[in-house]
């Protein structure tokens, strides 16, 4: 078992606004409020997603515009470069955000398709087809500088 990160404070010093706080908080994965409150809270903008099947790209999009690293044009040409397409997966988000630099650990369960996901709705028209790709994804994440864990992340009140 791992010895647990010391946590990070975010202090902000003289001269330092919020948001170089809250992009210092959102690059660090054990940071705690300045008052030591067990939660950061974030001044992310609401993006919308415009399908059924894009939440995580549209979660990506608002990391990415309160990073100020938004551009619509980029963004586009990096999902056709990732070749992310209707059935997006949470490997794809991570390479997303390493696509564009932004610092992250990339926590799961499962090392791969969790197979539970099989029968369920949505994912039941791809899932065959995808499989083999995001099993890919995952094997080659180190090779490409993709951070991802198996872990489970939790904090004194619930597992996540």
């Amino acid at each position: 078992m791992r010895e647990p990160h010391p946590p990070n404070i975010v202090m902000k010093s003289p001269g330092t606004n919020d948001v170089d706080a809250d992009r210092a908080a959102l690059q660090s994965p054990d940071t705690r409020h300045p008052d030591n409150r067990d939660y950061v809270q974030l001044k992310v903008p609401l993006i919308q997603q415009s399908y059924h099947w894009d939440c995580g790209l549209a979660c990506a999009r608002m990391v990415l515009q309160y990073l100020n690293l938004l551009n619509e044009e980029e963004f586009q040409n990096a999902m056709q470069e990732l070749q992310l397409t209707k059935s997006i997966w949470t490997i794809d988000l991570a390479y997303l955000m390493h696509h564009f630099g932004v610092q992250h650990q990339f926590c799961t369960q499962t090392l791969g398709v969790d197979k539970g996901y099989k029968n369920q709705s949505f994912y039941r028209k791809h899932f065959d087809a995808e499989e083999n790709r995001v099993n890919q994804l995952f094997a080659q994440a180190k090779a490409h500088g993709v951070n991802v864990e198996k872990r489970v992340v939790s904090d004194k009140h619930h597992q996540l």
